[in-house]
């Protein structure tokens, strides 16, 4: 019997092709490999990077702004509690 690769988990074996036991596990290693392939090509991350900041000026604003506004009310947050 197959077991995901993630948790260890038994696998069903409805398709010799599965690896993982649930979308989340899926998923999971989806991100392992994304962040392991950014670490290998820190170069072409940042360039990628760059690319889409420079032709998404206008969403890169937003999120800046959403970010800050995220910033600001934790800092209201915490100080009411202290």
């Amino acid at each position: 019997m197959k077991t995901c690769q993630i948790c260890g988990k038994p696998i069903d074996f409805s398709s010799r092709a599965k690896k993982f036991c649930s979308p989340e596990c899926r998923a999971r290693e989806k991100y392992n490999r994304n962040r392991a392939w950014l670490a290998a090509h820190p170069g072409k991350a940042a360039e990628y990077s760059r690319k889409w900041r420079k032709e998404n000026p206008e969403l890169v604003k937003q999120i800046g702004r959403d970010n800050y506004r995220r910033k600001v009310l934790r800092q209201i947050k915490e100080e009411r509690e202290k």
